[in-house]
């Protein structure tokens, strides 16, 4: 899997691709797309400072998983995970880039600054469960 980044204003957007098909868009800023009307949490994970709710949306033949992550301080920008999957092996696909999902913050002094990531993927495991049909509605603690 490869990934592009955009960012054309105030927010970013990560794609990432497998053989040139998105299998999954990341949006990092302050207007995430609402999830569908009348669509319910399917997914909640919790980890200090941040709330994670997963929603999925039969579209037809498809369906399509939002994975929003809400930061509970102001200055870290929400993000918005979309991704749609028809068949088992785009959802195979789609589970294994959720699977490597990780919550990285820039750390800031008065001259640079640097990017920290967890080393594992606390949400990951989860949430490829989740993309895969082996994980139901779940409320996790970590």
């Amino acid at each position: 899997m490869s990934i592009s980044y955009e960012s054309p204003a105030d927010f970013g957007i990560h794609d990432v691709l497998k053989d040139q098909r998105s299998v999954l868009l990341v949006y990092e800023g302050d207007a995430p797309q609402p999830p569908s009307p009348g669509s319910s949490i399917d997914l909640k994970l919790t980890l200090p400072g941040y709330q994670l709710s997963g929603y999925r949306t039969a579209e037809g033949d498809s369906t399509r998983y939002d994975i929003f992550v809400k930061p509970d301080r102001s200055g870290v920008m929400p993000l918005h995970l979309i991704g749609t999957a028809t068949g088992a092996s785009q959802r195979k696909d789609l589970a294994a880039a959720v699977g490597g999902f990780r919550v990285c913050s820039f750390k800031r002094n008065h001259s640079s600054q640097t990017l920290t990531c967890p080393r594992q993927s606390v949400w990951g495991k989860p949430l490829a469960e989740w993309v895969d049909g082996l994980r139901e509605a779940a409320a996790v603690s970590e």
